[in-house]
């Protein structure tokens, strides 16, 4: 997340690490009228091959691909209390890292006359629904099944939604032109921001969906709602000229968001004309280190050219993937009750955060190898320099 609270040891979760509850709130949004038009965010770089840009489409793809999924046709027992379910669900989003959650009700003028869609879904989506995996991972082939399920599964939309969900991701700081090792993550911050929000939507979603709700997440990629909109009426925002702001993030931040059936509480919007308590906010990690050095004085640390503690590498043993606790639970080399449990991932799925996580990760299996380049990139002969 790139910030740091003095201290949260004190502080209940869902309040998360921004002083929140210590701004002024008005009952309705103020300047929604002056937006500009939404337009997606790309995450294409063909300009600049080397760009990390180029590498998070893929899995912004994917996860805007499972953004639909199955509904447990049995509804889960949950408190009655509203406040109680949002405080549950932004403890959630915190818990992923989010740097601000906020509720709101869905207004019709939220929706967008015109949804847009990622580009790589349809691809992705074949993907998923014709390839197999080769990995061992313990319930991957309930989980793949699970993803093709939902990909033939008929297109629906969000009439019956009424809730939204709204994650926000401040950037970190914006790396310098000339930061040593920061050539290929120059002018990614949006991107970055945008898809570690909607790891925490998609997520989020189809953790709704396993408690029997309609979900669906949106992204700067894909969505059928105005994300800016819904972030003032979340009072994560305020509207400034044609664009949203957040002063207590004045890097910028990205948006994602999953509307949804499921009733909780709601926040009112922010008063744009108060004094913002900036002292108060997280402290910008890497204000004054460079990214190359990381957050912590590792290099006042002692080296040695050897491990100080004795390591026989003659004689570590290799082990093949097949020899590993999970593989070996698969296929019933520690009995039949170990077996039965590990079948289908029980032991992970049988929790709903779990199996919320669980999906999307099962998505990513597709896309974690690729294939070789045909070409050795420019400007990568270097070892210091690609380590940095």
């Amino acid at each position: 997340m790139g910030l740091r609270w003095k201290s949260t040891k004190n502080r209940p979760v869902h309040l998360g690490f921004f002083p929140l509850e210590k701004l002024d709130r008005v009952d309705a949004p103020i300047g929604l009228d002056a937006l500009r038009p939404l337009e997606p965010l790309s995450f294409t770089r063909a300009e600049d091959p080397a760009s990390i840009v180029n590498a998070m489409g893929e899995y912004m793809g994917m996860l805007d691909a499972v953004r639909i999924g199955n509904i447990n046709p049995t509804r889960a027992i949950c408190p009655d209390d509203l406040i109680e379910r949002a405080n549950h669900l932004k403890a959630f989003g915190y818990f992923g890292d989010a740097s601000m959650m906020g509720t709101c009700v869905l207004d019709p003028s939220d929706r967008l006359e015109q949804s847009f869609r990622n580009p790589d879904i349809d691809r992705l989506a074949h993907r998923l629904k014709t390839e197999q995996t080769k990995t061992l991972a313990a319930g991957i082939d309930a989980i793949m099944a699970d993803l093709r399920d939902s990909m033939a599964a008929p297109a629906t939309g969000i009439d019956g939604h009424t809730h939204v969900l709204l994650f926000l991701f401040a950037h970190p700081r914006t790396p310098r032109s000339d930061e040593q090792g920061a050539g290929w993550i120059q002018a990614a911050q949006a991107q970055r921001s945008a898809l570690r929000a909607n790891e925490g939507a998609a997520v989020m979603a189809n953790y709704l969906r396993s408690l029997g709700y309609q979900a669906r997440s949106h992204s700067e990629a894909t969505s059928d709602i105005d994300l800016r909109r819904v972030a003032v009426r979340a009072g994560l925002a305020v509207v400034q000229g044609e664009e949203i702001l957040q002063p207590l993030v004045p890097d910028g931040f990205g948006l994602a968001a999953v509307t949804t059936d499921f009733a909780f509480a709601t926040d009112l919007p922010l008063n744009p004309n108060q004094s913002w308590p900036t002292r108060l906010a997280p402290k910008t990690a890497f204000a004054r280190r460079d990214f190359v050095q990381s957050e912590h004085r590792f290099e006042t640390l002692k080296r040695t050219d050897d491990t100080t503690t004795f390591i026989d590498e003659d004689r570590v043993a290799r082990v093949p993937k097949r020899t590993d606790m999970f593989a070996r639970s698969i296929f019933g080399d520690l009995g039949k009750t170990v077996q039965d449990a590990a079948k289908n991932g029980r032991y992970i799925t049988r929790a709903p955060v779990s199996y919320a996580q669980r999906r999307a990760l099962g998505a990513f299996v597709l896309i974690q190898n690729g294939d070789p380049a045909s070409e050795t990139a420019p400007d990568t002969s270097d070892p210091q320099s690609n380590a940095d």
